[in-house]
């Protein structure tokens, strides 16, 4: 059974001179990209999947330092990690599992 991680990755770029995030944000969204993981964009974060611990730290750092290069002068990043290995369920089959009981 392929361990399937989600995990939630908030990114805050300071010190950029305004209050506006998104074109910070979608650097990180394109580092995401590049290293082909699937992700769904939220308001408030981005959710990804994978399948280790380590490549969720290294996305997480690929987001780092793409907002970084794109010149923030401090980032704050929130790492969230859901590794449940009974059963492992995709982010699609757990937003499914709670429609379901709505």
């Amino acid at each position: 059974m392929k361990p399937i991680i989600t995990a939630e990755l908030e990114v805050v770029a300071l010190g950029t001179g305004s209050t506006s995030m998104s074109p910070y944000i979608s650097e990180a969204v394109r580092a995401i990209e590049k290293l082909g993981i699937k992700y769904q964009l939220t308001p408030m974060g981005t959710v990804i999947e994978v399948s280790s611990i380590d490549e969720a730290f290294n996305t997480a750092r690929a987001a780092h330092e793409a907002v970084m290069k794109k010149g923030a002068q401090r980032v704050v990043i929130h790492l969230t990690i859901d590794d449940r290995r009974d059963t492992p369920k995709d982010m699609d089959e757990k937003i499914e599992s709670v429609e379901s009981k709505i």
